[in-house]
């Protein structure tokens, strides 16, 4: 995403020119352009033609088809969202200074400032450094406090949802799912809303209250983690991967954090009773800010043994907070049973008192120290796997890529537009570009389940970017190479809201009851039947075939197995007639598939791909094609190990 260039400096106040009519809401705010979007909304660059300034306008509605209910359930979201963030008036949390509602929109104007999200930070600069983490997790601590006193719970604490300026002022945004007293639960399938990564253990508990002050302090611990190792403490790209990880290993590794480290450790105690409060946190992140030495920048080497990159956030608009003013002062908060100032503020100064003296932690500087640089003229000589990359791309004038044309959000035809759009598709465009293809180099083929691998076989493709499956048997049997993956999905079963014979609420309910599944032919999931379930025989040669045979009611299809995204596309276009089970476990990992003697375009792919998934395009694709089929949030897998050829 875009900073919001030039906003606030020299032509504030200066109204803009006679141009194409823009939109302007109830008179005043006339929309400028668009400088982002994600789940949770769009922000535009406006013009206050009434004080003759510029400002921040949030959309807080996506721009997709709804129904009348879905429509008046995401109004009460919008207003929800404006309301929690109207209590509220502090420097580190963005401040809302207008709310305008239209028949089929809410937006609220914030001030314009120029700044990037934190995730956008990590992802350029990986780690932060003990000094710099601790600074702007205090600045996310002191705002988490006034959003509390004001009975208000974030629910979505992490880097894509702060904002840091220039001058190093970070702003909590996004209330997008925040809670407050009064306020329903907001939950999807029968979970939490949230990003997963973030997710306090708590909020899965039987019987659980809900989200408390105590999860947004876990999900800060977990932003700090990654600020100060570079990657998050339990990966994970579904919900029940991130707890399994928390349960099963609940102490992560800290090799960088040092006087941190307890500070981190608090935040992240499982059981939230144990967990530091608010008030002895900001005391502890204040002590490490005092301590003379962690101003001294060390020298940071980097480590010889691989680390797990941080994880993709998605990007938010640069909305805005109030003036900088002091921040008002703050009651202490209540103490946990473990996590009174004494305990913890004796436990960090153990630690500072050993880490210091060893001098094991380290102080990185903000920007990685770069390689002397060597003799210019002494220019070397290509390698063989250049060499042969440059063979192939002189016999391969177009890229040749397989795709599929019926799975709405990942790869469809639009018969009109005579074009494929999609996520996969906005992939395979990113990484033809990698490998030097402008887009009119790009041949796109339509592939189904059953033929990519022998359309690959036979030369047809060069690459098939088709939510293919990545397993050991494909690779085997059907004799192709993978790059990735490029995505992870979960596996659910897509089923009718109203059935004539059967009620299914759960893959359980699909499986007792005998109903047939349909799924294409060539996928993974036609051995579900080794599983137990009763499969359509013999099956259909696409998913379309499956849902329009799920649709009509003389058939004998129940439900239609396959991903979670790939079915999320079909019910999002049929939202009164179909709906989604639960995920279960398992997850299915999309890789971009090749012909494995093509060694030298396989180093390309992955070389693209690990570029398209560490700059935040990964993100840039999710918003744009797939934040808006109601699953819970996804994030961008690791990045390939990419090996020399």
């Amino acid at each position: 995403m875009s900073d919001a260039g030039g906003a606030g400096r020299a032509d504030e106040g200066v109204a803009p020119g006679p141009q194409t009519p823009r939109t302007v809401i109830e008179g005043r705010y006339e929309l400028l352009e668009s400088i982002g979007s994600g789940a949770m909304g769009e922000v535009w660059r406006a013009y206050d033609r009434r004080l003759r300034r510029y400002v921040a306008v949030k959309g807080l509605l996506a721009r997709t088809a709804m129904t009348a209910d879905t429509r008046r359930t995401a109004m009460q979201r919008a207003r929800r969202e404006a309301e929690a963030l109207a209590k509220i008036e502090h420097q580190n949390v963005v401040t809302v200074h207008d709310q305008v509602e239209t028949d089929h929109q809410v937006w609220i104007v914030m001030k314009l400032l120029e700044g990037r999200s934190l995730a956008d930070l990590l992802r350029r600069e990986r780690v932060l450094g003990v000094p710099r983490a601790a600074g702007i997790g205090l600045q996310i601590l002191q705002g988490l406090r006034a959003v509390h006193q004001a009975r208000v719970l974030h629910r979505d604490v992490k880097p894509g949802n702060v904002l840091v300026r220039d001058e190093g002022l970070a702003i909590l945004v996004d209330f997008g799912i925040a809670s407050f007293a009064g306020a329903n639960k907001v939950t999807k399938l029968g979970i939490p809303i949230g990003t997963p990564p973030y997710m306090a253990p708590e909020l899965f508990a039987p019987a659980s209250p809900g989200p408390t002050p105590a999860s947004d302090l876990w999900a800060l611990g977990v932003t700090l983690y990654e600020m100060a190792e570079g990657r998050l403490p339990f990966r994970g790209h579904e919900v029940w991967e991130v707890q399994e990880n928390i349960r099963s290993s609940p102490e992560p590794p800290y090799r960088y954090s040092g006087p941190l480290a307890p500070v981190i450790q608090g935040l992240l105690a499982p059981d939230k009773d144990d967990r530091l409060d608010a008030a002895t946190a900001e005391a502890m992140l204040q002590e490490v800010l005092r301590d003379p030495e962690a101003q001294e920048p060390l020298k940071w080497e980097r480590p010889t043994e691989s680390h797990e990159p941080p994880f993709a956030q998605q990007s938010h608009a640069h909305e805005s907070g109030q003036e900088q003013v002091p921040p008002e002062k703050l009651q202490p908060a209540r103490q946990g049973r473990r996590g009174g100032p004494r305990g913890w503020r004796g436990a960090l100064a153990v630690a500072l008192a050993a880490l210091l003296a060893g001098g094991v932690w380290l102080a990185l500087p903000d920007r990685e120290p770069e390689s002397p640089p060597g003799n210019a003229s002494e220019a070397k000589p290509p390698s063989p796997a250049q060499k042969e990359w440059e063979r192939w791309r002189e016999g391969h004038s177009t890229l040749r890529i397989g795709v599929k044309g019926d799975q709405p959000g990942l790869s469809e035809y639009l018969e009109k537009k005579k074009t494929y759009e999609g996520f996969d598709i906005s992939m395979a465009y990113a990484i033809a570009e990698a490998l030097g293809y402008p887009r009119d180099g790009v041949e796109f083929i339509r592939v189904t389940s059953d033929n990519r691998s022998t359309r690959l076989v036979n030369k047809e493709v060069d690459l098939v970017v088709a939510s293919y499956s990545i397993t050991e048997e494909r690779r085997k049997v059907d004799k192709v190479e993978f790059v990735g993956p490029y995505f992870n999905a979960g596996r659910t079963f897509l089923v009718r809201k109203k059935s004539r014979k059967h009620d299914l609420d759960s893959a359980a309910d699909v499986r007792e009851s005998k109903a047939a599944v349909c799924t294409a032919k060539g996928s993974t999931y036609e051995s579900l039947a080794d599983d137990g379930y009763t499969m359509r025989e013999p099956q259909l040669a696409t998913y379309q075939e499956c849902v329009d045979e799920l649709l009509n009611a003389d058939s004998d299809v129940y439900a239609v197995a396959s991903d979670d995204v790939l079915l999320a596309g079909y019910a999002h276009g049929k939202p009164g007639e179909l709906k989604l089970l639960d995920t279960h476990r398992g997850t299915e990992g999309y890789g971009v598939a090749m012909r494995p003697q093509d060694e030298a375009l396989r180093s390309q792919v992955c070389s693209a791909l690990r570029e398209v998934i560490s700059s935040g395009d990964w993100d840039t694709m999710y918003d744009k094609h797939l934040a808006d089929l109601g699953l819970l949030a996804k994030s961008a897998p690791d990045p390939p190990e990419c090996g020399t050829l």
